[in-house]
């Protein structure tokens, strides 16, 4: 295909340009490179160290359990032994005075348990109304839970159903510029204008020269006219073209605001499912435990009426040969009264091993939660800067890549003018999706692992 004559030295330009751009290398330094990638955040760090110390962390209570569990073995050893002696001193008494001292010894034992079953029954039940107090509000704080979640959703279904409307053929219109075409009809004004002073100056020509009227003014003008219209006719499709695609692009970025904006509110609603959920298992649990405290009440007043009644029966044996068996009984009372000391201190020994444990858990769910926050913290804040990262890689490769997609533009328009076909529209091969959108993901993907440890 040859070249038109008026298209020579603008091919020739072009050639030179293009000659000049892709002959040069294009640094790859300025967009790519580790400095483009999110280093670890102070709060991850923390998270991971405080994870290392609390590794075994649990193992001085249990070390120190295990001391009290066979301490309290021991005295349970001891208050056994002490205890074979009170009832073998009793049993002497009994065959002494005929069984009396061990029918008393019997009954006093026996209102001794009625006695500490009935000072149990008050603690337990004032136990289960705390339980039943503490499962109360437990219940009552998850209204608030709910509503924050409801708003939520309400906001992010808000969020869907506008940008619901900001897609199709027709979303690129409320972005067109309102003065588009005013710049389009004064800039063809102005270019008509200038054309018709070239024409004139072909007419001053032509009188000079003394062709005024005379066929080479004619193909001159003819000429001259037809170029001005396929200028002024790129010209106009050059600008008609570019306002398409500005309104576009602000379409489509407008379009990936709401649906980051839709992610956020989704990501808050979770947050206070997850809460309302909390609540809710805390109050059955507290539910529970007043239950069983409750049980545990209603268990020890049927036995404290049973043992009173024994009790009862025993005294009325034994109260003929009372004074004869009170030597023997006192003897037995003070061993049996050693034995249930040296229980009492088996029995603290056995509350000191529970609590221990009950550090020790504490303790490490403390340590979980902590870790959780800290590492989904840090892992939010490495997304955000991983975001501004990928941003700025994407502008210095679109930087870079500028003026070939110019030079592509350029050798269309001068294919078409020549009476060819135009190529294909250069692509940025740095478009992408939103870097916001990408960094949250994996923000949230590594803020899950965080709160598996410990779990």
């Amino acid at each position: 295909m040859s070249i038109p004559s008026y298209l020579e030295n603008t091919v020739k330009d072009y050639a030179n340009q293009a000659a000049a751009a892709y002959s040069a290398p294009i640094n790859t330094s300025t967009f790519t490179g580790s400095q483009f990638v999110a280093g670890e955040d102070p709060l991850q760090t923390q998270a991971i160290n405080m994870a290392q110390q609390g590794v075994g962390s649990y193992s001085p209570y249990l070390q120190a359990a295990q001391a009290a569990q066979r301490t309290g073995a021991g005295q349970l050893g001891l208050a056994g032994q002490t205890l074979g002696g009170a009832y073998g001193a009793l049993g002497q008494a009994g065959s002494a005075l005929g069984g009396v001292g061990g029918t008393i010894n019997q009954a006093g034992s026996t209102l001794g348990q009625a006695g500490q079953s009935l000072g149990g029954i008050g603690g337990t039940i004032n136990q289960a109304g705390q339980s039943l107090n503490q499962a109360g509000a437990a219940y009552g704080g998850m209204g608030q839970f709910q509503a924050a979640g409801a708003g939520a959703a309400q906001g992010a279904a808000n969020i869907a159903g506008g940008a619901a409307g900001m897609t199709g053929p027709n979303a690129y219109k409320q972005f067109m510029s309102p003065y588009q075409q005013q710049v389009i009809d004064a800039t063809l004004a102005e270019y008509d204008k200038q054309g018709a002073a070239g024409a004139q100056q072909i007419k001053n020509a032509a009188i000079s020269s003394g062709n005024f009227g005379g066929g080479r003014e004619g193909a001159q003008l003819g000429e001259y006219q037809a170029n001005r219209l396929a200028d002024r006719a790129a010209l106009q499709g050059s600008m008609l073209e570019r306002g398409f695609g500005q309104a576009n692009q602000l379409a489509q970025q407008n379009f990936a605001n709401q649906g980051d904006l839709f992610g956020m509110q989704q990501g808050l609603g979770g947050m206070a499912s997850n809460l309302f959920n909390q609540q809710g298992q805390m109050g059955q649990a507290q539910q529970s435990l007043a239950q069983s405290q409750l049980g545990r009440g209603s268990a020890m007043a049927n036995l404290s009426g049973e043992q009173r009644a024994l009790a009862n029966a025993q005294l009325g044996r034994g109260t003929a040969m009372q004074n004869l068996a009170q030597s023997q009984l006192g003897r037995g009372q003070a061993i049996q009264g050693l034995s249930a000391a040296q229980q009492g201190l088996a029995g603290a020994y056995g509350n000191q091993i529970n609590q221990q444990f009950g550090l020790s858990d504490f303790q490490r769910q403390g340590m979980g939660q902590d870790i959780s926050a800290l590492g989904s913290m840090g892992a939010i804040r490495q997304g955000l800067n991983q975001a501004q990262l990928t941003a700025d890689q994407q502008a210095a490769r679109t930087g870079a890549y500028e003026p070939y997609g110019r030079l592509t533009q350029f050798g269309n328009v001068l294919t078409g003018l020549g009476g060819g076909y135009a190529g294909q529209q250069y692509q940025d091969p740095g478009s992408g999706g939103s870097p916001f959108q990408s960094a949250l993901g994996t923000a949230t993907g590594l803020a899950g692992l965080y709160g598996k440890i410990f779990g």
